[in-house]
């Protein structure tokens, strides 16, 4: 495995460029730009490196010989596999409080409610409910929050009223 030194002189060939590439890095650099596509802009440079090194590492651990082809792309395929494991298992870092730096910056914290706030939109459509609300139904809920048990009548009564009030979800 031989690799150039880059030469700060040559504008054509910039000191980082692929190009400079030669032997079995240029092979290496090959077969992973043919998987460059599937793995996001901003990581692309370094799972490129990734494959590159593991390719070379198998090279060295089977004693210097050359890969086979299909053996390559395998790593390689294998290099993006891991990738992604590792991404999908990796937590999402989200901070509640935002940037301590940003003058403007809201964090998430201050936007979230309190736990022992009152709900105003539930409260006045309660409180609406409750001013329409059969005087009926509100005895049988009274009947109800006492423990008193409630007769036939009443129990259809209030079960065809949850029936009429149900929201209807599906369609």
């Amino acid at each position: 495995m031989r690799t150039t030194l880059s030469y700060p002189d040559d504008q054509n060939n910039p000191p980082t460029s692929y190009d400079r590439l030669t032997g079995d890095w240029l092979l290496y650099y090959a077969v992973a730009k043919r998987f460059m596509w599937k793995i996001p802009t901003q990581d692309r440079p370094d799972v490129r490196h990734s494959i590159m090194m593991e390719l070379a590492d198998a090279q060295n651990r089977k004693g210097g010989l050359p890969l086979p082809e299909a053996a390559m792309y395998r790593i390689a395929s294998f290099e993006v596999a891991d990738y992604w494991r590792k991404k999908k298992r990796s937590p999402n870092l989200l901070s509640l409080d935002g940037d301590e730096d940003a003058d403007n910056d809201t964090g998430l914290s201050s936007v979230l409610p309190d736990d022992s706030a009152l709900d105003l939109d539930a409260w006045i459509d309660a409180r609406t409910f409750l001013l329409s609300c059969p005087k009926r139904l509100i005895q049988i809920a009274f009947k109800r929050v006492n423990g008193v048990t409630l007769d036939g009548a009443e129990r259809k009564y209030l079960c065809h009223f949850r029936k009429r009030e149900q929201v209807s979800f599906c369609g």
